[in-house]
């Protein structure tokens, strides 16, 4: 469960980097909706938070088992600087982008604070030790990968092929992977009972403690979202995803 939503959870936020760069992309030449953008960008935002929840989700003792161990033998440094889909959003979700004023921007803005203390929180629950992979000891003598590679890497141990498609097919894998999510959500809750987790402090604060109950309707705005007209003007360049699992069919 702990693997498939380690998986699940980077392949849905490549997607929502995706269609969040595009947004921004947009707002660059829109001077007559940057409220609307905002909103849609803060949508997303929230979405790649609530990912970083659901992927994180396993007890520090399976984490380290079922998912470090394993990507540790793909690569001791691995990074997710590697991700090739967030440099375009990476300005964005770390402050860097002048947003404006008004209630929209100012909710995007503070969505994007959340973002990072969600990212400092898992990190106080997963590595209480501070030492990520990234910060792991190099190894000796071994030879330097070139950039391509690694970004061929990280999205070989995420399970995702790249190639151009179209907007509807990278609509239906996103409806997929938040479909799949709701109902691993709506059945075993966010923290399963068979393996409880105990949060540290940054993630039990009253803001994201109720963030991490309404994750079923924030999965359920997105996919209205995703089906709204106004993302049907979004063109972004796509991915194709080879899902962990056979086609998933829900009835």
């Amino acid at each position: 469960l702990f693997w498939f939503r380690w998986i699940t959870a980077r392949q849905t936020t490549f997607l929502l980097w995706q269609l969040l760069a595009a947004i921004l992309q947009e707002s660059e030449a829109a001077h007559d909706e940057p409220e609307e953008l905002a909103a849609q960008a803060r949508l997303l935002v929230c979405g790649y938070s609530l990912m970083l929840m659901y992927a994180s989700s396993a007890p520090p003792e399976i984490y380290g088992r079922v998912i470090r161990m394993p990507m540790a033998r793909q690569h001791v440094n691995l990074s997710g600087a590697w991700a090739r889909d967030y440099s375009p959003v990476r300005p964005l979700i770390r402050g860097k982008v002048a947003l404006g004023s008004g209630v929209a921007t100012e909710d995007l803005r503070r969505e994007c604070e959340i973002n990072e203390q969600v990212h400092e929180g898992i990190a106080d629950k997963l590595l209480p030790s501070g030492v990520s992979l990234l910060r792991s000891p190099k190894p000796k003598g071994g030879r330097q990968m070139s950039r391509d590679t690694l970004l061929w890497l990280y999205d070989g141990i995420f399970l995702t092929c790249r190639a151009e498609v179209s907007h509807h097919k990278v609509a239906r894998q996103l409806v997929r992977r938040l479909h799949a999510i709701f109902l691993d959500v709506t059945a075993n809750d966010l923290y399963p009972s068979f393996a409880p987790s105990e949060e540290p402090p940054r993630l039990r604060t009253p803001e994201l403690m109720q963030r991490k109950a309404a994750l079923p309707d924030c999965i359920l705005e997105i996919l209205c979202f995703v089906g709204a007209p106004a993302i049907q003007a979004h063109q972004p360049k796509t991915v194709r995803i080879s899902s962990p699992m056979r086609e998933l069919r829900f009835t």
